[in-house]
């Protein structure tokens, strides 16, 4: 099996970094062909990785948080290369979602066991959701897309120097944007409604886990052919922390103010721009369209991954 390691140099610490070296060496003593490279600035990884599937690997692996394995899965859009993960960002919603272990000082052998599933894990096929905005530009996502709040405090934290601080970072961001932010009437269309209101925030799900902390979708498969979106409709906020308290105490359905839909597509535009993001990179501004792009996308993941994430068997 031939596998590339694309690595974010600065996702985790130092003593990380030497576990990736021991998992890389671990598959080639299992008789993988392994090479790796690192990124040095936004993009690089979506262009090693379309090198890698160009090339005939088998295995990309995205070695850093939510933004690094968002960029190599738009290198491995429709390509047969299966995306593996060692997970080493702030968030890592992904690797929670399907398991996959994470590593911290506590677990030391989380990376080891991640090269175990690259060797023996699950493949499925799965969708990816894809956003297009106003200036023609395209960018695919794994788990979700945020439109509205979420991606102003991703904005925020991105253009803070505390960002290095992980959760501190995005407590502080969070903070200091959510009293800030009065949200904007926008318009919303599915497949099937058209939603007008006054939104705080629209979330399209792909997979479950949102933020680690909530299941803002958790009906959600991840290869049926639809996403699923949330709207978060109110003013400033004491309706933003409403439907904070919704959903930790997920109580969010009974919430008129809360809005849920399942669509292969969905517009939004809105009086003000409202910023969007990708798996927490930020990319632009409404307005957007978004699709699902069917069964574009191999991933590996652990035996115990759960089932409810997933339509069909395994491929």
């Amino acid at each position: 099996m031939r596998v590339f390691f694309i690595i974010n140099p600065l996702a985790g610490i130092s003593e990380f970094q030497k576990q990736v070296s021991r998992a890389a060496d671990y598959l080639i003593k299992h008789g993988c062909e392994v090479r790796r490279d690192e990124t040095g600035k936004s993009g690089d990884a979506t262009i090693l990785a379309r090198q890698a599937a160009e090339e005939g690997f088998d295995v990309v692996v995205a070695v850093g948080g939510d933004g690094t394995v968002n960029e190599v899965c738009n290198g491995l859009v429709d390509s047969p290369t299966a995306l593996g993960v060692l997970p080493a960002g702030t968030a890592n919603v992904y690797a929670a979602d399907v398991r996959i272990p994470i590593w911290w000082p506590l677990k030391p052998d989380a990376v080891i066991r991640g090269a175990e599933i690259i060797l023996t894990g699950q493949r499925r096929r799965i969708d990816l959701g894809r956003v297009k905005l106003s200036d023609g530009r395209s960018r695919y996502f794994l788990m979700w897309c945020g439109i509205g709040l979420d991606a102003a405090i991703s904005q925020a934290r991105q253009s803070n120097p505390v960002r290095s601080l992980s959760y501190a970072s995005w407590l502080v961001a969070g903070l200091l944007v959510t009293f800030d932010f009065m949200g904007t009437r926008a318009t919303v269309e599915t497949d099937t409604d058209t939603l007008r209101e006054r939104i705080l925030m629209a979330v399209v799900s792909n997979g479950q886990l949102y933020g680690r902390i909530w299941r803002v979708a958790p009906q959600a498969k991840m290869d049926d052919g639809l996403l699923d979106v949330a709207v978060m409709s109110g003013h400033g906020w004491p309706s933003t922390i409403k439907h904070m308290v919704g959903l930790t105490l997920k109580q969010h359905i009974k919430d008129p103010d809360f809005h849920v839909y399942r669509t292969k597509h969905l517009s939004v535009s809105a009086q003000d721009t409202l910023p969007t993001h990708v798996d927490a990179e930020t990319i632009g501004t409404t307005p957007v369209e978004i699709d699902i792009a069917p069964r574009s996308l191999t991933i590996i993941v652990p035996p115990n991954a759960p089932p409810r994430l997933f339509q069909t068997d395994i491929t």
